[in-house]
């Protein structure tokens, strides 16, 4: 049963931002005076831009360590790897993230979205290969956490470059792929670091 607690107290808390209080009203009011102290001049459209690209990425991020815990729940502890432990996780976390979208569409300041499933999906695809990839005995927990800070920063400071540049022409989608693409290169760039000066 412990190996369960850690997945279900995330859904948990993933299903509280499912109601009215994770709805854009809400998480708007908060995000949106902080991307303004940052770029005071930002124009409406690139705010609306910033703040869904925000989001987006919020969603990817759940589903991936969502995928990462419902992997580790399955596998119980066991060492090395399990293509039936990693499927099973990939089918909770899609199966969940459609019921999400479901229940979406009966909360009034929430709108349901095939696309945002199709984005959870791709989170936990992402969570767990790049899990595989640092799990490797080659790679010890240490060059994951610098993975992790370093991928951290690289989004956190991509977002802040978006944000004062104003997002330019980009589309969500490109904006999604700088951001994340920034954030492995950033990632890899930590391993390589810690790798050379241990």
């Amino acid at each position: 049963m412990k190996y369960y607690l850690g997945p279900i107290i995330w859904m948990g808390i993933m299903f509280l931002f499912s109601t009215d209080a994770g709805s854009m009203v809400h998480t708007n009011a908060f995000l949106a005076p902080l991307i303004k102290v940052f770029a005071p001049e930002i124009s409406r459209k690139n705010l609306v831009i910033t703040l869904i690209t925000i989001r987006k990425f919020a969603h990817v991020v759940e589903y991936a360590v969502l995928s990462v815990l419902w992997l580790h729940a399955f596998k119980q502890g066991r060492p090395g790897r399990s293509w039936r432990a990693a499927l099973g996780a990939l089918i909770v976390c899609f199966v969940y993230a459609s019921l999400d979208e479901l229940h979406q569409a009966f909360v009034v300041t929430r709108t349901a979205s095939l696309q945002d499933v199709g984005i959870d999906s791709f989170g936990a695809i992402l969570g767990q290969s790049l899990w595989a990839l640092f799990s490797r005995k080659t790679l010890s927990t240490i060059q994951a956490k610098f993975f992790g800070w370093w991928f951290a920063w690289g989004v956190f400071s991509t977002i802040m470059v978006l944000i004062l540049l104003k997002g330019g022409d980009l589309s969500l989608g490109k904006m999604l792929l700088i951001i994340l693409s920034v954030g492995v290169l950033s990632g890899a760039a930590g391993v390589i670091y810690y790798a050379r000066h241990r």
